[in-house]
């Protein structure tokens, strides 16, 4: 528990809210924020589970009216406020009936801290916590009334309804420790369709939200420890929402099924249903690469949207141990009908894990980045409570803190100088590669150097701290220009001998060109460039061979300009 004491100007502060609040049972409306603090402002991290808990307060009270009005609203506080007295006295603003808390691994310490400071200076108001720490078990008991556990949009009206219809909290006699059952998806309201959420206000971005539940059950999941089932929402609620994003003419939509090929039919009837309905937006889904096949494929290809597979590890004795499991061989199959199609796809990786070592994480990296993928995103082993691994952490020798964010800090294969080596290597790699958009010449410039990723990513960290360059802590603190000139700078220190230094200007006129054709398509940006090749010549196969291009193609300086075009990025000389 976080022990807060409130300032005496908090104190005085409150007083007013205090005061109003004093007989909250008299109001004619009783209002209840539901509060979070996302991890970022974006589309990914908008607040889905709160919005979707103030639609159902509000739709059960609604469709069962109590003897005096209710009035859930959605309090989002923005992901810098780290100030539990501000919290406290914005949540008392409203002299609120109750208060709900939905609490993540990012914001359950400032939001305990704020919910202590309520219980002391507004004693009478019920405060409500759910959401992922409190379903693990690591949720502050002693800061909050009531831990609801799993699902909240059935059981936190129920709550709300029999603590409002007593006298007193303590006369409800209610459990303060309260498991949710699944929720009946055919009767849930949509956040998005009631009004609770305005895409506008996210960046023009969503998350959607189409199934609960996984059927896998990999030990380092919350998922895992949850419902054995999965549960979809109905057609007819999607259709709506896909026809409400097209109406607000949202640019991206995350997908939040943590297996959208689980069930191949309904993910090609959705494919289908999103081409008529909403074409012009583009959607992110996870998916698992053993569940795809030439069909669905297919329909991917037909719409704009990126797969984000989780690969974790290529080492199949690692991946036992996490309940998941590998046939590299397969994957590597699946991975290339992506490839044909033009799907654009990424992979999650983990280090850290129990039995792989740095030696194996940078074979992971190898074997991942050799299937192409448009994007590697690389993070260490967050030991969550809650899930399997969290049990069976002494037995496996995992060293973790128990507070937020759960980072392992050791295992008996991988030490904790080769976990911050390995957590250098995984932010040079994401840097360079993804932030970088470098999948279209990566191999090519590679090649010459006769190394493997792992060891060029070494490399360029190495360069990093050598030049003295330090990668912003969150990627998109810098522009994907920023990004090149570094990506420039290192490959020109690299092809800087006598053997290579002929197929420099190849090399850095690939990364240009490659990158103004990104920005033009993913930014809308024009480029003007001054090249030593010709744009045709570096955008045919032959520059998969560099040194056989450079022997071949003639070299002459040109002035280019790429720009967004009707059917896509174009480039014109001059």
């Amino acid at each position: 528990m976080y022990k807060v004491v409130a300032s005496t100007k908090l104190k005085k502060d409150l007083k007013p809210a205090i005061k109003r609040g004093l007989d909250i049972r008299k109001q004619a409306m009783h209002i209840v924020p539901v509060c979070t603090i996302p991890a970022e402002v974006s589309p990914q991290a908008l607040p889905l589970g709160a919005a979707s808990i103030v639609a159902a307060i509000n739709c059960s009270f609604q469709s069962q009216p109590a003897q005096q009005e209710v009035s859930a609203r959605l309090v989002s506080f923005p992901p810098t406020e780290n100030r539990p007295e501000a919290i406290a006295r914005q949540l008392l603003e409203s002299t609120p009936a109750a208060i709900c808390f939905s609490l993540f691994v990012w914001n359950r310490r400032v939001l305990a801290q704020a919910a202590d400071i309520i219980r002391r200076e507004a004693p009478e108001i019920p405060l409500i916590a759910g959401g992922p720490e409190v379903t693990s078990g690591a949720a502050d008991k002693d800061s909050f009334h009531y831990l609801v556990c799993g699902e909240g949009d059935e059981s936190v009206p129920e709550l709300l309804r029999q603590l409002l219809d007593s006298q007193d909290r303590e006369d409800a006699n209610l459990p303060r420790k309260i498991y949710s059952r699944r929720a009946n998806q055919e009767q849930l309201p949509s956040p998005y369709l009631t009004g609770v959420l305005d895409p506008a206000q996210y960046q023009n971005g969503a998350l959607w939200e189409l199934a609960r539940g996984c059927p896998f059950k990999c030990a380092y999941c919350y998922e895992s420890k949850g419902e054995k089932t999965v549960a979809y929402f109905p057609m007819e609620r999607i259709r709506q929402e896909l026809e409400f994003f097209a109406k607000k003419k949202v640019s991206q939509i995350f997908v939040l099924d943590p297996t959208y090929n689980a069930q191949k039919q309904r993910a090609v009837e959705i494919l289908t249903l999103i081409r008529q309905k909403a074409p012009h937006t583009f959607f992110h889904f996870e998916c698992r690469a053993e569940l795809l096949d030439s069909e669905l494929v297919r329909a991917f290809s037909k719409l704009a949207c990126s797969l984000q597979i989780g690969l974790q590890s290529a080492h199949p004795e690692v991946l036992k141990l996490v309940a998941r499991s590998i046939n590299r061989k397969e994957f590597a199959q699946k991975i290339a009908l992506l490839n044909q199609a033009g799907v654009v796809f990424g992979f999650d990786l983990i280090y850290g894990l129990p039995g792989d070592t740095l030696a194996g994480f940078k074979e992971s990296i190898d074997y991942a980045l050799s299937l192409y993928p448009n994007s590697l995103e690389i993070f260490r082993l967050s030991v969550l409570p809650g899930t399997p691994l969290f049990d069976q952490r002494q037995e496996l020798g995992l060293v973790s803190p128990t507070e937020p964010p759960y980072l392992v800090e050791s295992t008996p294969q991988f030490s904790a100088a080769h976990l911050d080596t390995a957590e250098e290597l995984a932010r040079a790699t994401s840097y360079f590669y993804s932030r970088g958009r470098a999948v279209g010449w990566f191999h090519s410039l590679l090649k010459p150097l006769s190394c493997s990723p792992s060891a060029f990513f070494t490399r360029f960290t190495q360069f990093l701290a050598a030049e003295h360059i330090a990668i912003p802590a969150i990627q998109d603190a810098c522009s994907h220009k920023e990004v090149e000139a570094v990506q420039v700078q290192f490959i020109t220190s690299q092809y800087s001998t006598p053997k290579l230094k002929g197929m420099l200007a190849a090399a850095t006129d690939l990364i240009r060109l490659n990158g103004a054709f990104s920005r033009a398509y993913a930014d809308g940006e024009t480029t003007r460039l001054q090249l030593s090749y010709h744009p045709e010549d570096l955008l045919s196969p032959y520059t998969q061979d560099l040194a056989y291009f450079c022997r071949h193609a003639q070299k002459k300086s040109l002035h280019v300009r790429v720009q967004p075009g009707k059917h896509g990025p174009e480039w014109r000389l001059g």
